[in-house]
């Protein structure tokens, strides 16, 4: 070795003596990537003729990988051996994951092989995971342990540590040979689709199977598998979440399907004895849907190694390419279809437990003299709240608008906006407040202190878990009245009702004549499920706080709820991410979360149900 292979070398050991990343690109086209010092390195050598199948789909998913041909000229001998020696000695062992691909048309689809002894409980933790892969494409995934007695490596080349020179360095070698299923062998591509899949899984098997050994073998601290994950991503990652961001905020879906006349035409509903169905209108589409999509599906997720990243933002896409398909559909026919995409349907279960809400919650009378709040003492109240969480975080915006152009209270992009029309009884407004800023301006900021703006953007189907955790709210803060319990019923029975073909003036009738409500909230609850072609959204309310309580019941800390704009099965993502610290802890925490309206947590844990919590 010359002298600049020394001082190469060098610089690998004194990054590393540093805690810093090493990212390197290796003579002879290699690639070093090391991202903090760790006790292992997943080891690829480019076979001799140059074919490469494993780099730019499997190879590049670990914290600490080197990918690189192996020849005269340029041996990689000398890297692996400075790097483990330096690691072996810092965590008191190092482990080198050697793969290559098997070129035997009948191998199995895995194949671990070691040498060592002390290999064997780690390459038995690799063979259980890998075992558990369940992949469609192959029937049955087959995971042989194979122990040699030469060290393990691809045919091609020379095993890279002798056993007693190993030995001797406290350096455990496990070699693994994959059957290219992923390959279509005609051709020498990848199928896309299988590879996304296959590498999941591959991914968590690896990272499993690297903490055994770091938990077994070594000094390193981590307290779960998912700590062992990259934490520095490719710059394009931040480009495409920035973009997707962008073209998610070039257009406000509720803002666009919702009726900027609905006072007129309940108005007008009146006046035909609630027999003709109202005209709504809304307001001109300021984007053209269909440019969108196409800078949309211009992005190259595709590309990014990361498989939770790449989940995530594919899934983000599938979910604005279907808001765009419906706000192409506006008053059409498929807009209903997209919105079941979008929000589901409603199931039996939810149905029946709608039903039985409202006959066990009969409806109350409003007391004629109780105190009301018009929409500008409500706002005041509001920015009172806000400022309680601007004190937490300083980047909450205090800013509430009072306007003529929307229905009630809803938030959008973080900010309050109130009906100039709205009137609340006093009684009823904290509880509303935690609904909409305790919970939707709260987690809209919460996701702002995340690094990726999919959190506060929203991540696709995050209404269901917003809803569930803003009534929960007003649960929680003695506010939850059986009006408003009926209301959530309503909506689901509402949504069903449309969904069996039955128009606007049907759908309203049974709200009147089966359910008792008065012709006016009919009207309104009709109006959010029928507006736009049919918006099933309003069936997630009742869904959403159905599974808030089953999650609570089962133990679980609320406050994870509270990340971002997130859906419930995305928590494993969000604890990945965590471990990983692409996440960061959230800085607000609504007043419903402390004394003394957290101690209803306590109750629901004891057997809670939506039928407690009926007045």
């Amino acid at each position: 070795m010359d002298i600049d292979d020394k001082k190469h070398i060098q610089r690998i050991l004194d990054k590393l003596k540093k805690s810093k990343p090493v990212f390197m690109s290796l003579p002879c086209g290699g690639e070093l990537r090391i991202e903090r010092p760790l006790p292992y390195l997943l080891v690829y050598r480019v076979p001799p003729d140059g074919e490469d199948a494993f780099t730019s789909t499997l190879g590049k998913t670990e914290s600490a990988y080197l990918v690189a041909p192996d020849t005269e000229e340029c041996p990689i001998n000398p890297i692996i051996y400075a790097i483990a020696g330096a690691m072996a000695d810092k965590f008191g062992g190092f482990m080198l994951l050697e793969v290559w691909l098997s070129n035997r048309a009948d191998s199995p689809t895995f194949s671990i092989h070691i040498s060592q002894k002390s290999a064997l409980p780690i390459a038995e933790k690799l063979q259980s995971e890998l075992q558990r892969i369940h992949l469609i494409q192959v029937p049955g995934v087959h995971t042989t342990l194979e122990k040699d007695k030469k060290m393990p490596s691809p045919p091609y080349y020379q095993a890279l540590y002798g056993a007693e020179e190993a030995r001797k360095n406290e350096i455990i070698l496990i070699g693994l040979e994959i059957r290219p299923v992923y390959i279509n062998q005609q051709t020498g591509a990848p199928y896309p689709l299988f590879l996304r899949e296959l590498r999941e899984n591959f991914v968590k098997a690896l990272r499993k199977s690297f903490f055994e050994f770091v938990r077994m073998k070594t000094s390193y601290s981590a307290a779960n598998f998912q700590m062992l994950g990259t934490t520095e991503l490719h710059e394009s990652v931040w480009e495409i979440d920035e973009k997707l961001a962008e073209y998610s905020n070039q257009f406000d879906f509720l803002l666009l399907v919702t009726p900027i006349n609905a006072q007129e035409a309940w108005r007008s509903f009146s006046r035909t004895k609630y027999r003709k169905n109202p005209a709504f209108h809304y307001r001109p589409m300021p984007i053209d849907p269909e440019l969108i999509k196409r800078k949309l599906y211009n992005l190259p997720i595709e590309a990014i190694s990361d498989p939770t990243i790449a989940y995530l933002f594919r899934d983000k896409r599938k979910e604005i390419d279907r808001m765009l398909n419906m706000l192409s559909e506006r008053e059409k026919p498929d807009f209903l279809y997209s919105s079941q995409q979008l929000f589901g349907n409603v199931e039996e279960n939810l149905l029946e437990i709608a039903r039985a809400i409202l006959v066990a919650s009969e409806p109350q009378q409003v007391p004629a003299e109780r105190e009301m709040l018009d929409a500008n003492a409500f706002a005041a109240l509001a920015k009172a709240e806000l400022e309680y969480l601007k004190q937490q975080y300083n980047t909450v915006s205090t800013a509430v608008r009072v306007r003529d152009d929307v229905e009630g209270v809803m938030v959008s992009r973080g900010t309050l906006n109130i009906s100039s029309r709205y009137r609340i009884s006093q009684e009823r407004a904290f509880a509303l407040l935690q609904h909409e800023v305790g919970t939707h301006v709260a987690t809209y900021y919460n996701g702002m202190a995340q690094p990726f703006k999919l959190f506060y953007v929203g991540v696709p189907g995050y209404e269901q878990l917003q809803e569930g955790l803003a009534v929960l709210s007003e649960y929680m803060t003695g506010g939850l009245t059986n009006q408003r319990m009926r209301t959530l019923a309503a909506r689901v029975l509402a949504v069903h009702h449309m969904l069996a073909g039955n128009p606007f003036t049907d759908t309203f009738d049974m709200l009147v004549e089966k359910y008792s409500f008065n012709p006016e909230t009919a009207f309104y609850i009709t109006m959010r499920v029928y507006r736009g072609g049919g918006l099933t959204k309003d069936s997630v309310y009742l869904k959403g706080l159905l599974n808030v309580i089953e999650y609570v019941k089962e133990g679980n800390d609320i406050s994870q709820l509270l990340v971002g704009k997130i859906r419930q099965d995305y928590l494993p993502i969000i604890q990945e991410l965590l471990h990983r610290g692409l996440l960061k802890p959230s800085p607000l925490r609504p007043k419903y979360l402390e004394k003394p309206y957290v101690a209803k947590i306590d109750e629901i844990k004891k057997g809670g149900s939506v039928f407690k919590m009926i007045g």
